[in-house]
């Protein structure tokens, strides 16, 4: 594949490295002449220097021929502006990477069709998610976020024989909303039907909403949670994020040290009563003495600075917190956590790195999810034909192998049911075998997709 990547940081880099020695003929924009120089010294790319958001650059950069462009800079302007100019050019996908993507809420499909991108992930909901899961010790192997996180994907494993297989699908008394759309039993990946019946150590995709889910997983194994303190040291982007994702969960209690008194300030007037937002330094012994920190299950340090985040998971392990987590800024700084016992450190760019591969080797410019090392993937796909007669979705036509499994209608996301109707201009969202891509395509949207070289 012919594939540019508009910014030469930790993402772009850790991108570029992998995707040359995969074989793809790699592209790098960077304004910095230093990192262009590094990057040809290192590794089989072509570096252009020049602004990322620049029709003229990304021509040099060979945008206009490209099949895959991502921007991934440090500066979400010039990734918006990079993916609106790269579309224009003619690349045939474009991957845009936002620090957060609180501009995007309840106008996602606006700047999806103004700007031209495919996908958006956001750097921050990346980080998040993956800590939310820790905390709430989640069953899941694997999640993924759709709609603004109001609809997810979840990989469970069903660890010995219960209630869920006893019956065939269709005889399952299910929470309301749920589809099961994938099996993965040994070796064998399918999509199944209502006469399937689960088996215990299979791999099941579930998708559905948050709750649901939630009530799912406790059927299929994982253990009921009493009470649960956490605390986040900063209230920064990826430090707000998290109190957002655990805000609300039943039995959670949210503080947040955050020690310039004025973002404090606007958090506090942000959230409900239960996040408590206290001014301070979490690295501050007697803060953390006063406030009891010891007593909570986890402690989540998300600073922009790698060192006071190590010092005071150390001190909050010191004094009896039961698990630590840090986001680290500098992907090498991993194995230094390791060793100060740090249970779990998480880099925000290498997860937004490692997510995009998977779309590199998806077959669909429509993909927002590829699953099972590429044998299922999710699209999600605009309504566009008014087919004849009905158009419910038992009336639709899909082909084995495809299930719809939400649709997104205005603010509204519904969990469809075989006499859903889908109507022109509903985001349909669905889980597809990698064989039925085009005919789904072009059910939908009139249009069959373009294979990748």
């Amino acid at each position: 594949m012919d594939i540019v990547i508009i910014g030469a940081g930790e993402v772009g880099s850790h991108l570029a490295d992998i995707l040359s020695r995969e074989g793809h003929r790699v592209s790098v924009v960077d304004a910095r002449p230093e990192k262009g120089k590094r990057l040809m010294e290192s590794m089989d790319v072509q570096a252009v220097i020049g602004d990322g958001s620049s029709a003229d650059t990304l021509n040099s950069a060979g945008a206009s021929k490209a099949d895959l462009v991502v921007a991934v800079t440090n500066n979400d302007m010039v990734n918006m502006l990079g993916c609106l100019a790269a579309k224009h050019l003619g690349a045939r996908r474009v991957i845009l990477r936002l620090r957060e993507t609180k501009r995007l809420l309840g106008y996602r499909y606006f700047y999806k069709r103004s700007l031209g991108f495919d996908v958006v992930l956001s750097t921050q909901e990346l980080a998040a998610e993956e800590i939310a899961a820790t905390v709430r010790e989640q069953h899941a192997l694997e999640v993924e976020s759709f709609a603004d996180g109001r609809v997810q994907l979840r990989r469970l494993r069903i660890r010995q024989e219960s209630e869920l297989t006893s019956e065939t699908l269709a005889q399952l008394r299910l929470p309301g909303g749920l589809l099961v759309a994938a099996v993965m039993r040994k070796n064998n990946f399918f999509v199944p039907t209502g006469e399937t019946q689960l088996a215990a150590e299979d791999q099941i995709y579930v998708i559905g909403r948050a709750p649901d889910l939630d009530e799912f997983e406790l059927l299929s194994g994982a253990r009921k949670l009493g009470r649960r303190s956490v605390v986040i040291m900063g209230g920064g982007g990826v430090g707000r994020e998290i109190a957002r994702t655990l805000e609300g969960l039943p039995g959670m209690s949210i503080r947040v040290l955050e020690r310039d008194p004025a973002v404090a300030k606007e958090m506090a007037a942000e959230f409900t009563s239960e996040v408590m937002v206290l001014v301070g330094d979490g690295s501050d012994l007697d803060l953390l003495l006063e406030e009891r920190i010891g007593e909570a299950n986890v402690f989540i340090a998300t600073t922009r600075d790698d060192e006071n985040n190590m010092v005071a998971c150390q001190l909050a392990r010191s004094l009896g917190v039961e698990r630590t987590v840090a986001v680290i800024n500098k992907a090498s700084y991993r194995k230094i956590y390791d060793l100060l016992g740090v249970d779990q450190a998480i880099s925000p760019r290498v997860l937004c790195a490692n997510r995009i591969l998977r779309f590199v080797r998806s077959s669909s410019v429509n993909s927002i999810a590829v699953i099972a090392d590429g044998r299922g993937e999710v699209l999600e796909l605009e309504v566009k034909r008014r087919g004849k007669g009905s158009r419910k979705v038992r009336n639709l036509g899909l082909p084995r192998g495809t299930v719809i499994g939400a649709i997104v209608r205005g603010g509204e996301v519904l969990i469809p049911s075989g006499d859903t109707v889908v109507e022109v201009g509903d985001q349909v969202i669905l889980f597809t075998l990698p064989e039925n891509l085009g005919v789904v395509e072009n059910l939908f949207a009139g249009q069959t997709a373009r294979k990748g070289a």
